[in-house]
């Protein structure tokens, strides 16, 4: 059985993710690929922009096109039911307003989780030959993308507090305490919990699989669009996840050339060179401003024609390795794809046997081979887009 293929389009809010998401799709289903066009956004505008009903369940629109827009709300009354009510319960007792505590139980961030959890679960069902993501804005879809990472850690803390702290000792306690019961989450409570992180686990082994999920990136030829965009492929190279094309939009036609826009269209020429420049060697695809409103199936399906006229737009476009392990006679190396970084911002940390990578607001943990094994790291730097750590003997 062919292997599931998870295509995210990211971007800056207002390049045209929603558009290039929705074209990809169907240029996919034109193909005859059974594909499922999915929006996490939460400010929705895939239905606006394929002109159907709120697509809140999954929608048919051809035979080879289902679309679903993720509804947070709906999503956490099936994920999160006896566990928001735990929490509901806890927070009147500590003297929160009934309807206010209901409010406050829905832990920010929670609509990201569940996002995932649907997106596992088609990957899993094998119904679809490709699931194609419109994400939100930049800083929401790292949230999306980094989120399984952070899990890990927290599934470790979850499992060592219930099997160490929580069942042998407060667990029983409580049961004689009453102000002590009413703070202690129950069994099936602290259950529910860790079967959603387990849950999730999953997923981050799907989006380290470089050969089924990709990012391609979306903006427009602007100074600050661009600067966005590099910080956000840094931050998706840290993570692991490979960004397989970059699409420039609304560039304006050769042919719209003009003494109004001479100055737009020049400026435009020069950012398009710089943008090929700094993503190079990923393949850049271009998309020229569109003398007509994409909107509906049938404009989005003339568009997507000429985005992809022949070639299979669900194909991995480009494939580097996000982590590289090497050595030599002095010291072993593991190097991490981190383009447009400022060395001097890089903060490394071991912690048992994992090298821990912080740039910015972002944290990696990455779990070293056997092979580093009584080695410590004795430097870091930085060439060709990869920061190297090198690792070596601890003298005695």
């Amino acid at each position: 059985m062919t292997q599931t293929r998870i295509i995210f389009f990211a971007g800056k809010g207002g390049v045209g993710k929603t558009t290039h998401a929705a074209t990809t799709a169907l240029a996919c289903s034109d193909l005859g690929l059974p594909s499922l066009l999915v929006s996490t956004d939460p400010a929705h505008s895939l239905s606006d922009l394929l002109q159907i009903e709120h697509a809140n369940e999954v929608t048919k629109l051809g035979q080879y096109l289902d679309v679903l827009e993720v509804d947070p709300y709906h999503e956490l009354q099936s994920n999160w039911s006896n566990i928001r009510d735990y929490l509901s319960s806890l927070l009147v007792s500590l003297g929160a307003e009934e309807t206010l505590a209901s409010e406050l139980a829905i832990i920010p961030g929670m609509d990201n989780m569940f996002s995932l959890l649907r997106l596992r679960d088609f990957y899993e069902s094998g119904k679809y030959a490709v699931i194609l993501v419109d994400m939100a804005p930049t800083g929401d879809s790292l949230r999306l993308l980094s989120l399984p990472q952070m899990i890990s850690s927290a599934l470790k803390i979850t499992r060592y507090l219930e099997k160490y702290l929580i069942s042998p000792v407060v667990r029983p306690a409580s049961r004689v305490s009453k102000s002590l019961s009413k703070v202690i989450a129950p069994a099936d409570v602290a259950k529910a919990w860790e079967q959603i992180l387990e849950r999730l686990m999953i997923v981050r082994d799907i989006l380290d699989n470089r050969a089924s999920a990709s990012v391609r990136l979306v903006m427009t030829p602007e100074r600050i669009v661009l600067n966005e965009s590099q910080r956000a492929l840094t931050y998706l190279s840290l993570f692991g996840l490979t960004t397989d094309l970059i699409i420039v939009n609304r560039l304006l036609p050769e042919d719209s050339y003009s003494a109004f826009t001479q100055t737009w269209y020049e400026n435009q020429q020069m950012l398009l060179e710089n943008i090929r420049t700094a993503f190079h060697p990923i393949p850049i695809r271009t998309a020229e401003l569109s003398a007509f409103e994409i909107v509906g199936l049938e404009n989005l399906r003339r568009y997507s024609r000429d985005m992809y006229p022949i070639e299979d737009p669900s194909k991995l476009l480009y494939m580097k390795k996000p982590v590289q392990v090497g050595s030599d006679r002095k010291a072993r190396r593991f190097s991490v794809a981190m383009p447009f970084v400022d060395p001097g911002k890089c903060r490394l940390m071991t912690r048992s046997n994992e090298l821990l990578i912080s740039y910015g607001s972002q944290l990696r943990s990455f779990v070293l081979p056997d092979s580093f094994v009584g080695l410590e790291p004795s430097e870091a730097a930085y060439s060709n887009g990869y920061l190297e750590v090198s690792f070596r003997k601890t003298s005695v």
